[in-house]
């Protein structure tokens, strides 16, 4: 979000709990890691985007990063003209740490 403060992008933080640590909803102090206007955090303690996510996918598709048929730590990629649901993700990877330059590279690509 540094490298493109002008870029015309809407980004969802879902927070979810994954690990036995994860008994609440993320602190102030770790959401304001995350301060861009342009970011929307919330919890979602039920899982429930990742398994709405994880539907748009066909079920023979492999998919990284799931615990207990959980995603977690991905990031999607749509462009602006998508509605929810309607068609899988331009982009899908993570860990999300690991797929940041993947995520820059495919958000150049979708101006």
């Amino acid at each position: 979000m540094k490298q493109n403060p002008l870029a015309r992008v809407r980004v969802l933080v879902v927070w979810e709990p994954m690990l036995p640590t994860d008994w609440a909803r993320p602190s102030g102090l770790v959401q304001s890691r995350i301060s861009d206007p342009r970011v929307v955090q919330f919890w979602d303690k039920d899982h429930l985007v990742a398994g709405e996510l994880k539907q748009q996918f066909p079920s023979s598709q492999a998919l990284c990063c799931q615990r207990h048929g959980v995603l977690w730590d991905v990031a999607a990629l749509y462009p602006s003209s998508v509605q929810w649901g309607s068609s899988t993700p331009v982009y899908f990877g993570g860990a999300v740490g690991d797929v940041a330059q993947e995520v820059r590279q495919n958000l150049l690509a979708l101006r």
